[in-house]
């Protein structure tokens, strides 16, 4: 059994050096400063939980200090430093900080994280210790936790799209605001409010404009960004103002249908059975 760089592992002490521990796998040795001990005074035999890592030179190095990402799953990190030419630093709770690559963010730098902002990352090993954005296949479900119409709750960006925002709770929950209901610049990292517009088995999606807002926006670009996603809704202009309430809350019966009938004369939808249609 060899040991394994980005995760933590029982080891046992061999044996004390002039500035440290190795320590082993009965296969394999790492070094452990004594900076990196919590300062505990350890015996051949012990048996320590320790987390492995790169030094900043690429050598193993091990830590008994508590990391706050491993190679399991991926978790929201703190940004320690901004560096231009390189990409930001993240806080992984041990003495080496953990670099997100100019590479994985966008080219636009006014959309990079902020210092303190939190990122939602992987650890990865590529010769060297290294940070990746999770994706959305990382989070929980949608709608596996309970939220409803018109709540508001925070969320972090962690991507940033032409057609609008994706957004992470702090629950793992995924959330998208389309361009239509956002004012502003954003960037990675942010902590946003959103508020919930609708919900469905295809995801929940929110907004970033007041409610007073929110009234004056183009209700057809919501209605058409919604069967974008999921092809169909199930109301046409008889439906009832309950109904088109579930879907959108903000939006009247009077306005649903102005703005169905404008996507109709546009041949952008149809009406099928109680169901307005994307027109693919």
């Amino acid at each position: 059994m060899a040991i394994t760089i980005g995760i933590t592992q029982k080891l046992t002490v061999d044996r004390k050096t002039d500035i440290g521990y190795m320590l082993t796998d009965q296969t394999e040795d790492v070094f452990l400063h004594f900076n990196e001990s919590l300062y505990q005074e350890l015996k051949p035999r012990d048996v320590v939980e320790a987390f492995v890592y790169l030094d900043h030179k690429g050598r193993r190095a091990a830590t008994l200090k508590t990391s706050l990402i491993d190679l399991n799953a991926p978790e929201f990190l703190r940004v320690t430093s901004v560096e231009p030419k390189l990409g930001v630093f993240l806080d992984m709770g041990i003495a080496k900080d953990l670099l997100l690559s100019a590479e994985d963010l966008p080219a636009d730098k006014n959309a990079w994280p902020h210092v303190d902002d939190l990122v939602y990352v992987h650890l990865k090993i590529k010769g060297k210790m290294v940070a990746k954005m999770a994706t959305r296949k990382d989070l929980l479900e949608d709608g596996l936790i309970t939220r409803e119409v018109k709540d508001k709750v925070d969320a972090y960006i962690y991507g940033i799209t032409s057609s609008g925002l994706q957004l992470i709770t702090a629950q793992k929950e995924h959330l998208f605001v389309h361009e239509s209901l956002i004012q502003g610049q954003y960037r990675i990292g942010q902590k946003v409010e959103v508020q919930i517009t609708y919900i469905s088995d295809k995801g929940i999606n929110g907004s970033l404009i007041e409610q007073k807002e929110t009234k004056r926006l183009d209700d057809a670009a919501m209605i058409l960004h919604y069967l974008k996603s999921h092809g169909e809704l199930p109301l046409d202009a008889n439906s009832s103002p309950e109904a088109i309430k579930e879907f959108f809350s903000d939006m009247s019966k009077k306005a649903f249908k102005r703005a169905v009938g404008n996507l109709y004369r546009q041949r952008q939808v149809i009406f099928v059975s109680g169901k307005t249609i994307l027109v693919k």
